[in-house]
């Protein structure tokens, strides 16, 4: 294995540490910890979440429990995503990854 082999190994690894602990945040928070935030040049930004109201910087709108738990579901299905590709990269370098 090559020295930038080992490197790249060592940063994979901890992506993968840094992925699992996002995974676990993501999966215990409550969905009021949700929003969306549309991000827009000056006061055009938009949010929507639970609680709604406008802010200073940004037009706000309450939204719905239900589309607070599909945006849930959403980020922890692109959470694990990540974490499989860091997986397959982490093969392809040769690293046992089982267990």
């Amino acid at each position: 294995m090559k020295l930038t082999d080992i490197e790249r190994v060592n940063h994979l690894v901890g992506e993968l540490s840094d992925i699992k602990a996002l995974i676990g945040i993501a999966s215990r928070a409550e969905i009021d910890a949700y929003q969306v935030f549309v991000e827009a040049p000056g006061d055009g930004s938009l949010k929507m979440s639970q609680e709604g109201p406008s802010t200073s910087h940004a037009r706000g709108v309450g939204v719905s429990d239900a589309f607070l738990g599909r945006l849930k579901q959403l980020a922890v299905e692109e959470l694990h995503a990540k974490r499989e590709q860091i997986v397959t990269d982490l093969k392809a370098l040769g690293v046992e990854t089982e267990g």
